[in-house]
């Protein structure tokens, strides 16, 4: 009988379980969930939100944000592109009441009328805001997303531009999006850095009481600790000067979070509950009316009544299989890892998220197939039915 090579079939796949289970072992990550980070740092930031404030039925009211009668003192909402700025700019202005804006006055309100200032910069293709003086922007939102998933985001929106096609409505073809990683995939890995850099030397305080804080798009999409990451931006957005009018009730910001960011599930939700007309367009007109058409209602119809979990990033449709060669995965550790160095001695939550983005990055790592072509995320799942 021929014996089997070293390496090969079920050798390889204990090889790949032995090295999940020792990940789970050191308490690195959770399977069930796509970042532990999530709850590790709701946790320390205001404690478990209970369960019954997800229930939208609570009582909120999203309004159109009115423009405050004094001047307001701007924070900055900054992102690597594609981590979730619309998502977040919709959720200050639903819990502050007062309108966004940003680098480029897109809405052409002035800087101090409004509660922040989204801006990408210093990622290319920006406005230099480097000029402005802390005295007219003494606080910083950074808004992190996984450079897994923000990269092939930012190439979806790109797609979308070059091609004509509305945006948050379609990712870019599997073909297009591995010539596009493979052209630009270290270069937007190094600004993904340059900018968690610049923010975090920029503003060096970390924390609800320093000059900023540290809001992850895996946080504040979480099924669980969303509410907690929520109520977190509620209280350092009211700590601004000129700003009094932040919802802070635990409850009330758990059910704007889940009108904002949950959206889909409640339009779900209603739907089973027969009243899909009335409800979801209220629901729809409520979100349009935060910053002119950010969302749009999706034409597709369910076509089950079964609930199923919803992706809430976008409206996109298409495949949203992203690979990454080993090499490219070893690259985005080495410099992940270079981060967690430089700020190691930083007391606030950006060590931990880089040391959950780490945990994930090298377990990824660990079942990718290395051409780039496999799906890591069908591997975790087939070794957990298995």
């Amino acid at each position: 009988m021929k014996r089997k090579r070293p390496g090969s079939g079920g050798t390889t796949k204990l090889a790949i379980c032995t090295a999940i289970v020792g990940a789970l072992a050191l308490g690195l990550l959770e399977i069930s969930v796509p970042f532990q980070s999530s709850y590790r740092i709701g946790r320390r930031l205001s404690g478990v939100v209970d369960q019954q404030y997800l229930d939208v039925t609570g009582g909120c009211e999203i309004k159109r944000p009115a423009n405050p009668p004094h001047s307001v003192q701007p924070t900055w909402a900054a992102s690597y592109p594609g981590s979730g700025a619309k998502l977040s700019w919709n959720l200050i202005t639903a819990l502050s009441g007062l309108p966004t804006t940003d680098d480029r006055r897109i809405n052409g309100l002035d800087w101090h009328k409004v509660i922040s200032v989204k801006t990408h910069f210093p990622t290319r293709r920006t406005v230099d805001v480097s000029s402005i003086d802390k005295i007219h922007f003494p606080r910083a939102l950074l808004i992190l997303r996984h450079p897994k998933d923000a990269i092939p985001s930012y190439h979806n929106h790109l797609y979308e531009k070059q091609n004509g096609i509305a945006e948050h409505s379609s990712r870019a073809p599997l073909g297009d999006w591995i010539r596009w990683r493979d052209a630009n995939f270290y270069e937007q890995m190094e600004e993904w850095k340059s900018h968690i850099e610049y923010w975090l030397d920029t503003y060096p305080n970390g924390g609800l009481d320093g000059d900023r804080l540290v809001v992850t798009y895996e946080g504040i999409t979480d099924d669980i600790y969303g509410p907690t990451h929520a109520h977190a931006l509620a209280r350092f957005l009211d700590k601004s000067e000129g700003v009094d009018t932040v919802e802070l009730d635990e409850g009330k910001v758990a059910c704007v979070w889940r009108r904002i960011v949950k959206y889909k599930d409640i339009a779900a939700d209603e739907e089973l509950d027969g009243g899909k007309k009335t409800k979801r367009r209220r629901l729809g007109n409520s979100l349009r009316n935060l910053s002119g058409s950010l969302y749009r209602r999706s034409s597709r119809r369910r076509k089950t009544k079964e609930r199923k979990q919803v992706d809430p990033s976008s409206h996109r449709s298409g495949d949203s299989f992203r690979p990454y060669t080993n090499e490219q995965l070893d690259f985005m550790i080495e410099r992940l890892e270079q981060l967690r160095m430089k700020y190691m001695e930083r007391n606030d939550d950006i060590v931990m998220v880089l040391e959950s983005y780490l945990d994930v990055t090298r377990l990824f790592r660990a079942v990718n197939g290395g051409s780039g072509q496999t799906d890591p995320n069908t591997i975790f799942q087939s070794l957990i039915d298995t």
